[in-house]
């Protein structure tokens, strides 16, 4: 018995969920190349860090026995230690080592006064610490002991993890790849922008946008272009896409007008698992298969095709690298106005935060101008997510609220 086919989000994520059953296997690569990826493995660290004891500060190291009860010295500046340096002498009785920050400091140093407590005469220097202050000494293993889990599989290689990483001294990392995404708009009415424009034509505003949006959740984009409305031409670029990539997208040609041809060339060549969701915007949202290879159809109106990705793109990639779900920056905060909406329909609407000593505080509504508003899209903070069963909400009631 076939199953009913999913009209609802709740029910197309669910589906989304069974149909995208196996995560892509992991690969080892190079640390280089590793920016982006999500860890498929934890890290451990296999060394201390710091790995050696190394000043804090610039100044001069010196032994604690050699400080007066009220932190004043004068000492002889026996060596010069900067950073990188291999070789370093043990304090003499008397002795300070001029050093650099980052520098090794010796082994029986108990602290580096800083520069601007110090008066250099000659060869002598003459320090006035304050009693009790900071060491300025980085010790070994201060920030991370060794064998310490410092990531998690799951975890996204960013500018930081790349940096701790680094540090490690690791050459290669075990990570899920980059789903591999084909973006393809469809229309006689579209061109890239810049470019001339006739009567009748507006400039394809979906793919530079889905484009980055798919970047920032850290996939690998092809841009098949913009497709005439033949559905030889779409179903041909389609299908040579399929074979080398993980899902792919495209945006317009899925309604109901005569020249609406993506749902016809999915069910000649797959299957189409649903179509058309109590949503809105972005009510003639598909999702099938072209020769195994999953597909998501958006709107070509350009709020409506934001949308359908936030919610459900972003899922489908989610499942691809192995994670439960992409929804996990959904929150909820206070409404500044009243929204009515229809029951049964999940509605999206555009939202602007307002903040209070630097924290989000609430949500404003803005108007609704409709999919097809690039307005709506390039003022909102967030999309405001109004569930199925929500009919009449009040002033200050909570409202789930989704990051642009």
């Amino acid at each position: 018995m076939d199953m009913p086919k999913p009209t609802s989000l709740h029910d197309a994520l669910a589906f989304i969920a069974t149909y995208v059953e196996t995560a892509l296997q992991p690969v080892r690569i190079a640390l280089s190349a590793a920016y982006g990826h999500m860890l498929a493995e934890d890290i451990l660290a296999s060394v201390p860090l710091p790995r050696f004891d190394n000043a804090a500060m610039d100044g001069f190291a010196v032994r604690a026995d050699d400080l007066a009860p009220d932190g004043t010295a004068t000492l002889r500046i026996g060596q010069t230690i900067t950073a990188g340096r291999k070789e370093i002498d043990a304090l003499r009785p008397g002795e300070a080592a001029r050093i650099m920050t980052g520098a090794p400091v010796p082994d029986n140093a108990d602290r580096v006064i800083v520069q601007e407590a110090a008066s250099v005469e000659g060869d002598v220097v003459h320090l006035r610490a304050i009693p009790g202050g900071k060491p300025h000494i980085r010790r070994i293993g201060e920030d991370i002991p060794r064998g310490d889990v410092l990531l998690k599989t799951g975890t996204r290689i960013g500018p930081g993890q790349l940096g701790l990483l680094t540090a490690l001294g690791l050459r290669s990392v075990l990570v899920v790849p980059r789903p591999k995404v084909a973006l393809l708009s469809t229309g006689n009415e579209l061109v890239d922008s810049p470019g001339f424009l006739e009567r009748g034509q507006i400039y394809d505003t979906n793919r530079p946008m889905l484009a980055r949006m798919l970047q920032s959740s850290g996939v690998e984009v092809t841009d098949l272009g913009i497709a005439p409305d033949d559905p030889e031409a779409i179903l041909a670029r389609l299908v040579d896409a399929a074979a080398g990539h993980d899902l792919l997208i495209s945006s317009g040609g899925a309604s109901v007008g005569f020249a609406d041809h993506l749902t016809q060339i999915v069910s000649r060549r797959g299957f189409l698992e649903f179509w058309k969701l109590a949503l809105r915007p972005g009510k003639p949202i598909g999702f099938g298969d072209i020769d195994d290879c999953p597909i998501l159809l958006l709107p070509g109106n350009p709020f409506a095709a934001a949308v359908g990705f936030k919610l459900i793109g972003r899922e489908i990639i989610a499942r691809l690298e192995g994670r439960g779900s992409a929804h996990h920056d959904i929150r909820c905060l206070p409404v500044t106005a009243p929204i009515s909406k229809r029951q049964g329909l999940t509605q999206v609407l555009p939202g602007r935060l307002q903040h209070e000593a630097g924290r989000m505080t609430m949500v404003e509504p803005m108007p609704y101008e409709g999919s097809a508003s690039l307005r709506s899209l390039a003022l909102c903070d967030v999309m405001i997510i109004l569930d199925l069963d929500q009919t009449d909400i009040e002033d200050g009631a909570l409202v789930k609220i989704l990051p642009m």
